[in-house]
């Protein structure tokens, strides 16, 4: 079993780091990559998070398959997150009770997106909030772990110039 999982990390983690990094992308440009990608995949609007990964990647020329691979993995979590945005929103806000289940918030989306939204604007509005009071250390706290580990176990070969120009 433990054999899988390693083949697994492997296949999805390491070799797509390694190829990346093979390929010319920097360790800072990449770190960077994963960072954005993480933090903006949390952003509490169901929905429009890829749409924002790839605009931020293609604009800011940030490698685009590790921001969305790094997006993707936090999808879940994203999702995990969304009650407690909601309620911590609702508590700064002093907003209207807070009654509704996720899966009851994710089929009034399926159902009426622009319906839910104009219902749920301020509660919607709340919780990107708190992820914005949270993104700036997220995006710092992921940036610097990910440089220190790429650093740390895919280290750049220093080439040594000779003396001869």
């Amino acid at each position: 079993m433990k054999r899988k999982i390693l083949r697994w990390r492997d296949r999805k983690f390491i070799i797509p780091l390694r190829k990346a990094l093979k390929s010319g992308i920097s360790i800072e440009r990449l770190s960077v990559s994963l960072a954005l990608g993480i933090t903006i995949g949390l952003i509490p609007l169901y929905g429009l998070t890829t749409l924002l990964v790839a605009l931020i990647a293609l604009s800011l020329r940030l490698n685009f398959v590790a921001m969305q691979v790094a997006h993707y993995m936090v999808h879940p979590l994203q999702i995990a997150l969304l009650i407690p945005f909601f309620k911590i929103g609702e508590i700064l806000l002093k907003n209207q009770d807070f009654s509704f289940t996720v899966h009851q918030y994710f089929h009034y989306i399926r159902t009426d997106f622009w319906g839910a939204m104009h219902e749920l604007w301020l509660l919607n509005l709340s919780a990107v909030g708190v992820w914005l009071l949270i993104s700036l250390p997220l995006f710092f706290g992921l940036y610097y772990s990910f440089h220190f580990t790429l650093r740390k176990y895919f280290p750049i070969p220093v080439r040594v110039r000779s003396g001869k120009n």
